[in-house]
């Protein structure tokens, strides 16, 4: 009996706790399994919310990217262009002189004002003098000799004359005659001899005067005293190689030259203006007016620029030679340059570019040439042309043949 296995339903009775038992992992595991797709759901579902914000969001604003854009204009038709320049004297010149010796007196000093002809040193040369005393002495004696040669040719005339008549008459021979005749011949050709003595004399006396005079150093036009390197008492040398002392440094200021330097792409305009606009910092509401007087005719090589001579009055004096000046040119332009702002300006590996719009609004970029810059804006020399359509920062968005929305700047 004890032995007996009851079974109820086809199932042993010992196997109904061991399958209780093994149920629990199976449910456990769906728990868990469900579990994770709550936590999927709880934290996927705002993920897929803000995706089809986003969504949303990108549709609404679909279409052309906007942009600001604005139609170029011409230049001003009269252009101005200011350069900077320099102030130089009309005529400047060192003095050196022209015969040694030492300074005897110095009569002018820095910042002088004065004429042609005024005396600014006097040199002691004593060599000159004494030599200029020899030559007039030495001139004296030729004068004598002509005296004495012109006696010896009037006596020998009247020998001569004499030994004529006395050959003719047979009382002398003609060798004795022919002497006479050719004793008055060498006396005359000694006076002509004396003569051109009495002349080299006379030059001689003259080129040391001239010598002498150069003691005397005085301006060559009227001008201020630049510089002076000379003193009471200082040796000088003549000439103007290296290592003479130069004596002074004139200038004359009355006129003044401000050179500047002219870009060549204005270079032919500024060859055909007549008068140029001259300010000074230093000079605070003086408008000086000078004439354009002459350019070099050449483009300088190493900076591309053409030199300009403006002639300026200075009645007043207080443009001084070496000061720092700003030229300002009226140009009149025959073709006014388009002006392009410089916000519009794009700079790429292809070179200076602006983005047009064609008129379907689509961007297109394109190369210019550009000329000066005017600060806000660049003048455009080509490329563009007068109510084209420009953007203004283009950004990113904006590529070659994108169709973009334009919004005029006014």
């Amino acid at each position: 009996m004890a032995e007996r296995t009851e079974t109820v339903n086809g199932r042993s009775a010992n196997d109904g706790p061991a399958n209780g038992r093994g149920g629990r992992p199976f449910v456990v595991a769906a728990g868990a399994f469900l579990l994770l797709i709550v936590l999927g759901i709880v934290f996927l579902l705002p993920k897929l919310h803000h995706r089809q914000e986003l969504r949303e969001e990108a549709d609404a604003n679909g279409g052309p990217p906007p942009v600001v854009v604005v139609k170029v204009k011409l230049g001003n038709p009269d252009s101005q262009m200011e350069i900077p320049g320099s102030v130089q004297a009309f005529a400047q010149t060192p003095v050196f002189a022209r015969t040694s010796g030492y300074v005897k007196a110095r009569y002018v000093d820095i910042g002088d004002r004065v004429h042609q002809g005024q005396l600014l040193a006097l040199i002691e040369d004593p060599t000159t003098e004494q030599s200029l005393r020899q030559a007039q002495a030495s001139l004296v004696q030729l004068k004598a000799q002509l005296l004495q040669a012109q006696a010896n040719a009037h006596l020998s005339t009247v020998n001569n004359d004499r030994w004529k008549q006395l050959y003719s008459q047979g009382v002398v021979a003609k060798t004795d005659a022919d002497q006479r005749f050719a004793d008055a011949g060498a006396n005359d050709a000694l006076v002509e001899a004396a003569k051109a003595n009495i002349v080299a004399g006379e030059a001689n006396v003259r080129n040391l005067q001239e010598q002498l005079s150069f003691s005397r150093v005085t301006a060559p036009f009227e001008g201020v005293i630049l510089t002076r390197n000379i003193d009471t008492g200082s040796l000088i040398s003549s000439g103007s190689q290296s290592g003479v002392t130069q004596m002074f440094l004139l200038g004359q200021s009355n006129t003044v030259r401000v050179f500047t330097n002219v870009p060549q792409s204005a270079a032919d305009a500024i060859r055909q203006a007549r008068q140029a606009e001259v300010h000074f910092r230093e000079l605070p509401g003086h408008t000086y007016t000078g004439i354009v007087a002459r350019t070099s005719g050449s483009i300088d090589l190493a900076t591309r620029t053409l030199l300009t001579e403006i002639d300026l009055k200075n009645a007043d004096g207080r443009v001084l030679p070496g000061m720092y000046a700003t030229v300002l040119f009226k140009v009149p332009t025959p073709q006014p340059p388009v002006m392009l702002p410089a916000n519009a300006l794009v700079v790429r590996t292809a070179g200076p570019q602006a983005v047009v719009l064609d008129g379907q609004n689509v961007a297109h970029f394109r190369s210019i040439v550009l000329g000066r810059d005017m600060g806000s804006e660049t003048e455009v020399l080509s490329g563009l042309q007068r109510g084209d359509t420009v953007v203004l920062s283009p950004g990113d968005a904006v590529t070659e043949g994108t169709k973009v929305s334009p919004q005029v700047q006014h």
